[in-house]
């Protein structure tokens, strides 16, 4: 790669756009218009919220005991000579309960029956336009007395109290808000009635309260609450503007120069495409970073502002203040990956658009996408650890979360498989790039007018022997989505011991792998391909095909110790929930009345052929027309572990189908793809089954088994017969490897741009640095 050329192009893009008035105010005067003006927006608005009194009816005053006070009078003289009492919360009550609100209380002293409270309480309150209505029945007052003198009198004392009532309207906002402040003033109203009951019987107040809890804080340096609250913030807003920063610049500088018709000028250049894909990534992660950074300084200043002009309960309790310095520093670290990765995603997009009004249509789906990653580092109960580590886009908000908590030792741990992930995650995004630019197909197809019949007849007129990317693509998501679609139909019922009988589990199984996986796939290539037998690679009389499926059962047999070893170490960085070791538990429950065969059928050869035709079947064959290989039998291999649900499944299931992919596409058939896939599911179950009663039953298992336990699915084999597997996995994997695969269509035609690239970068160049010719 010539790096002046990608100078050169750097410069153009960033020129082209720093003259573009629209682009300078999206990047700069948005975020510092913006903001400010949203925060006077808010301290005008605020001056429109107004603390309306509520209003309060109690009734059967006189119930009330004399001691501990829950109101306090105040008599007015009036003009003309006559006396008004006016009721208020006593003054200590609303302090210990936290209410600063204010009430108009309106007194009925007498003694009301409850019948009478209840038949006209609603109607009291929607005509007086009251909020709430305190009840005191009769009898409340005599009865707290004999509650006070419970030692003199323990009879009396032991009977039942009528309990006051407090009546609201659930569905009247206001009325909602006075049962939230009534009930705090009378809990402590009850806790002080509590305290005096207890000294009028001479009992000591810190029977109720024996000890206090009292807390140690050992960390070395206290994490301010303000800095909290910014570790939780900050990861999903450089996310969010990381991306929508990226998104505007890609889509200008790709589908923007296809409208304006300046792409084939930089096109037939002596640059190389990966070298204007590196110029272009590289203009986009410029204004990324500086929209990014920009929208965060003026939202952290603006909400500091306006927390300090409104004051009061709110800014104490959100202790809301500027972000520390030191935290910018990590904000940077993680800025930079992650607007690299989504500069490479939003250029990679934005070139497949055709016009500027399409590209903007993708924004909301790749924002979509990346919300529950960008969500799962805020939620509760969640932190960095080596499972959240692997995840794409969340681990590195997770480590970005870890290091403004100030907890550097778990940030240091995992830091190496967050930046490992995110290195990967962008190197794809980059190919993905890169590889949108040597196809001239994308590059510049037009736009046109869609019409559903005329698409449909293109469809069917233009049928491959093979589905195509995109048709391989829908129908992974069709299979992901069926489960969850029709799950209301096809959930089995449980017994009343919590287990799934066998009959529902046959059925169960049967439903799941060949309604909802084989028979979508099987209708799929009847309708959208040319071939069923090309789609599927059904090739059993060819040599490789022959040869591959006894090399397929040996790498299975060869491969089992470090599945199992893999499985393993997922559950221990990774464990399983209870809740889902028990529902699990509960669906295998029928197992144990179906004889062996039968779960062998089940488990191992039902799953094999069904998920088989569909990732090593449709989905791969489809996905080998984008041009290479192992894109190809990535993407199947993670719809295969999507497939499977649990997270714990899903992860061994996507690293061995990289394997099962490879063996299909270089024995250039699907059956030893099916014969490494029932080996495999057969040996895992057989590994579950090996106890220490096995072990007594055939002995022949010592010389296999290097150590077990009673508890199924723990033994451990020989560690030379593990040796002499993973040699016999190497050799097979070497074989395996030098078989001459068959080529796509897209591969050949990848295969010749490339040598084009090669020849065209290493041709003479004229003085001027343009190649001779």
């Amino acid at each position: 790669m010539n790096w002046d050329n990608v100078k050169l192009i750097l410069k153009r893009e960033l020129r082209d756009q720093a003259r573009d008035r629209r682009t300078l105010f999206s990047v700069i005067g948005l975020p510092v218009l913006l903001y400010p003006l949203m925060g006077l927006m808010v301290l005008n608005v605020m001056q429109f919220r107004q603390a309306h009194p509520t209003r309060l009816r109690v009734i059967g005053l006189v119930e009330l005991p004399s001691t501990p006070q829950l109101f306090e009078s105040t008599v007015e003289k009036n003009e003309d000579d006559t006396e008004t009492t006016t009721y208020q919360f006593a003054e200590e009550l609303l302090k210990s309960a936290g209410v600063t609100s204010r009430f108009n209380i309106e007194v009925s002293e007498a003694s009301v029956d409850a019948t009478v409270v209840e038949q006209t309480a609603r109607e009291t309150l929607e005509a007086e336009k009251l909020d709430a209505i305190i009840y005191f029945p009769p009898g409340f007052r005599e009865r707290m007395e004999s509650f006070q003198n419970a030692r003199k009198n323990q009879e009396e004392g032991a009977e039942g109290l009528p309990a006051p009532q407090l009546i609201t309207k659930s569905s009247d906002e206001r009325s909602k808000l006075a049962e939230n402040r009534l009930k705090q003033i009378l809990h402590s109203w009850r806790e002080n009635l509590i305290q005096f009951n207890l000294e009028a019987n001479d009992v000591p107040s810190q029977i109720t309260d024996p000890f206090s809890i009292g807390t140690l804080d050992l960390s070395d340096k206290p994490l301010d609450t303000s800095s909290y609250l910014w570790a939780k913030i900050f990861p999903f807003i450089v996310v969010i503007w990381a991306l929508t920063g990226a998104f505007y610049p890609a889509i200008d500088l790709c589908a923007g120069e296809k409208e304006r018709g300046t792409l084939e000028t930089l096109l037939s250049s002596p640059a190389l495409r990966s070298e204007i894909v590196a110029g272009k990534l590289l203009a986009i992660m410029t204004f990324s970073i500086a929209t990014s950074v920009l929208n965060l300084m003026s939202m952290g200043f603006t909400a500091t502002f306006v927390m300090g002009q409104v004051g009061g309960e709110m800014a104490g309790k959100l202790n809301f203040g500027p972000p520390p310095i030191w935290s910018l520093g990590w904000l940077f670290l993680a800025l930079i990956p992650m607007a690299a990765l989504f500069s490479a995603l939003a250029l990679a997009i934005a070139t497949m658009a055709r016009s500027s009004k399409e590209g903007q249509y993708y924004l909301l789906p790749l924002l979509m996408l990346n919300l529950p990653l960008v969500v799962l580092p805020v939620l509760p109960d969640t932190e960095l650890s080596f499972g959240t580590s692997l995840i794409p886009v969340s681990g590195m908000s997770f480590l970005l979360k870890t290091l403004m908590e100030g907890d550097y030792a778990r940030a240091a741990t995992y830091f190496v498989p967050v930046l490992a992930v995110t290195a990967f995650c962008i190197w794809i995004a980059i190919r993905w790039a890169i590889d949108q630019f040597n196809n001239e197909s994308v590059l510049f197809r037009e736009s046109e007018r869609f019409n559903l019949k005329a698409w449909l007849r293109k469809v069917w007129r233009d049928r491959q022997p093979t589905p195509s990317p995109a048709g391989a693509f829908v129908m992974g998501i069709v299979l992901l989505a069926l489960p969850h679609a029709l799950s209301g139909y096809i959930q089995p019922e449980l017994n009343g011991d919590g287990q799934l009988e066998a009959p529902q589990l046959v059925r169960y199984m049967l439903t799941n792998q060949i309604g909802l996986i084989l028979l979508p796939v099987v209708v799929a290539a009847l309708i959208f391909t040319r071939s069923v037998t090309k789609t599927f690679q059904l090739r059993l009389a060819d040599r490789q095909a022959l040869l591959g499926i006894p090399l397929a059962i040996a790498l299975a047999i060869c491969l089992h110790p470090f599945a199992l070893y893999l499985r393993m170490l997922i559950q221990k960085s990774i464990p399983m929930s209870q809740d889902l070791q028990e529902r699990l538990a509960s669906m295998l429950g029928g197992t144990a009345d179906l004889p062996i065969w039968a779960i062998f059928a089940m488990f191992a050869v039902l799953p094999a052929i069904c998920e088989e035709f569909a990732c090593r079947g449709f989905i791969l064959s489809g996905m080998r027309h984008l041009g290479h290989k192992w894109a190809a039998i990535s993407i199947s291999a993670i719809f295969f572990g999507m497939l499977h649900g649990i997270l714990q499944q899903s992860i061994p299931a996507a690293i061995f189908g990289l394997m099962i992919g490879f063996v299909a596409v270089q024995c250039r058939s699907l059956f030893p793809a099916i014969a490494f896939h029932m080996v495999h599911n057969s040996l895992v179950f057989a590994h579950g089954v090996i106890t220490t009663e096995t072990m007594k039953e055939h002995p022949w298992l010592n010389g296999l088994v290097w150590w077990v336990s009673d508890m199924p699915g723990e033994a451990g084999y020989n560690p030379f017969l593990v040796a002499i597997a993973a040699l016999g996995a190497v050799v097979i994997v070497g074989v395996i490897a030098r078989m001459p695969a068959e080529l796509s269509v897209e591969e050949r035609r990848q295969m010749a741009l490339s040598h084009q690239g090669t020849y065209r970068a290493s041709a003479p160049k004229r003085e001027d640095g343009s190649p001779s010719t």
